[in-house]
C-alpha cells in the first residue's frame, strides 16, 4: 500500500491548489493531500485530508490512479490520486493561508503550461489524463528522478494490487 493521497478539487476551468509551506516541494503548487493513517483507506484519507486542509467536506472523490516515483536507485514510493467537483460556495474565502500553505484556485491552462515551474514537477505530466474521466482509465503515472530532476516518465497500467 502507498503512503499518501492527493486530491484535486475542480470548479469550472479551475483547480484548488496549495502552495506548500513545507518540504518536499516547499513553495510549489500542488493538490491537497497527506499521509494515510493506520487502517485508513486511501479514499477515507483523501476525504479527511481535504477536510483538515481546506474545510471542504467531500462526499465521493473519484479515484484516478496512482503517481509513483523513485529517486535514483531507491524503491518506488507513491500516492493515490483523486478528483472531485466543488461548488462556488465552498471556495468563497479563497485565496487564504493555512498551516499547510496558501490555498488558491488556479486555471487548468496555467497548471498545464509547459514552461510553468511553479507546480510540483509531476503535476504537469499527469493532470490532463487524471481529469479526463471519460477518456482515460486510472493508471500508474511513474517518474524516475535523479535528485529533483525527472529523468524518465511513463504511464503504466494500474497494478491489480491497487485497492482504494
Amino acid at each position: 500500500m502507498l503512503k499518501y493521497t492527493l486530491a484535486f478539487l475542480r470548479y469550472k476551468g479551475k483547480v484548488l491548489m496549495i502552495n506548500r509551506q513545507k518540504a518536499p516541494w516547499q513553495g510549489a503548487w500542488n493538490g491537497v493531500g497527506g499521509k494515510l493513517e493506520p487502517g485508513e483507506s486511501p479514499k477515507a484519507c483523501a476525504i479527511r485530508e481535504v477536510w483538515e486542509e481546506t474545510g471542504i467536506k467531500l462526499a465521493s472523490p473519484i479515484f484516478r490512479g496512482i503517481v509513483t516515483w523513485n529517486l535514483d536507485t531507491e524503491p518506488a514510493k507513491g500516492m493515490y490520486v483523486f478528483i472531485a467537483n466543488v461548488s462556488p460556495d465552498e471556495l468563497s474565502d479563497l485565496p487564504r493561508a493555512t498551516r499547510e500553505g496558501i490555498l488558491a484556485m488556479k486555471e487548468v491552462s496555467w497548471i498545464l503550461a509547459e514552461n510553468n515551474f511553479g507546480t510540483v514537477p509531476t503535476v504537469r505530466l499527469f493532470m490532463r489524463r487524471v481529469f479526463d474521466v471519460e477518456g482515460c482509465d486510472p493508471a500508474d503515472y511513474h517518474c524516475t528522478f535523479n535528485g529533483d530532476v525527472i529523468e524518465k516518465y511513463e504511464i503504466r497500467p494500474l497494478p491489480e494490487s491497487v485497492t482504494i
